[in-house]
């Protein structure tokens, strides 16, 4: 297949094994990831296939994760430590195309930057560099310096995730809509621990604000207190950028654990401007208050 022309999900799915792994080698390095999507075929559709990237790529192990960093040249470079198809090669310069602008001081930051991190962690610094200026990459690489080895190896599996799901974004046809990423990850402040078992609910808001919203996914939190994907792929037709709301029935989740809580539920509204993002939402939540960011 043409490295210029867009495939379709139907023509991947007929593709032989050999020839639909390469194209998916090029997205990302796992060699566990790339036979999982192979063995998972046929996906018929985008959405379909962009769940089930994720959903593989959160059940493999660190030493699969650690096996797709090796694919990524250094942030500031131009080679991996591992040889690199010439599509996953144009795709990463145009990733760092912010790094590779920077000025010579911010270069060589970014280089003893890279050194101090693999001393630390013993893997590349992997973040998803695609519109971010040098001086971005360089701040979000020391303040995760801070990190302890455990939480850092989730974040850069996390960046891994981005870059694979722009990349096959990129790779496939998306001429038709793409339902949006939209994720959750709930944390009971009050106990310090994950708050497992809160039923969430997604919903995409009329454009007039006046309209019924259509309901999109029901999930319910792991027991890490996350839904990775709230977007059920059946109801995902004509999805993109708009005005959101994630319902969090908080109630319950307190009546099981025997607190008394001033929320029932908390709603969550936000605004998906490219549909090609991954949007996470993550809250904090205690009884009697609760916050939310633009997580990563």
């Amino acid at each position: 297949m043409s490295e210029s022309v867009a495939a379709s999900v139907a023509s991947v799915d007929a593709l032989p094994a050999h020839e639909a792994a390469k194209l998916f080698a090029s997205c990302c390095g796992s060699t566990a990831w790339v036979q999982g999507m192979i063995a998972r075929r046929p996906f018929q559709t985008l959405t379909v296939l962009l769940r089930e990237a994720e959903d593989l790529w959160w059940s493999l192990s660190p030493d699969d994760w650690r096996e797709a960093f090796e694919h990524h040249p250094r942030i500031g470079e131009q080679r991996a430590a591992v040889s690199q198809s010439a599509r996953a090669s144009t795709w990463s310069a145009g990733e760092q195309r912010g790094a590779a602008d920077a000025a010579m001081n911010v270069r060589e930051a970014l280089a003893e930057g890279n050194r101090d991190y693999e001393r630390r962690f013993g893997h590349i610094y992997l973040v998803c560099a695609t519109g971010m200026s040098a001086q971005e990459i360089l701040a979000l690489l020391r303040e995760r310096l801070g990190n302890d080895p455990a939480t850092e190896l989730r974040v850069a599996a996390g960046e891994q995730a981005k870059i694979t799901r722009l990349r096959l974004l990129k790779l496939f046809d998306t001429s038709t809509d793409v339902p949006p990423m939209i994720s959750t990850h709930v944390l009971d402040t009050a106990r310090g621990r994950p708050a497992a078992g809160v039923a969430v609910v997604l919903e995409q808001l009329a454009a007039d604000g006046r309209g019924t919203p259509r309901e999109l996914g029901r999930q319910v939190t792991d027991a890490d207190g996350r839904v990775r994907e709230l977007v059920d792929p059946a109801r995902a037709t004509a999805l993109g950028a708009g005005t959101y709301r994630l319902t969090f029935e908080t109630a319950a989740y307190f009546t099981t654990a025997g607190v008394e809580a001033f929320y029932p539920t908390v709603s969550v509204v936000f605004a998906v401007t490219d549909a090609a993002q991954h949007y996470h939402v993550p809250l904090l939540l205690s009884p009697f208050g609760y916050s939310t960011y633009r997580g990563s």
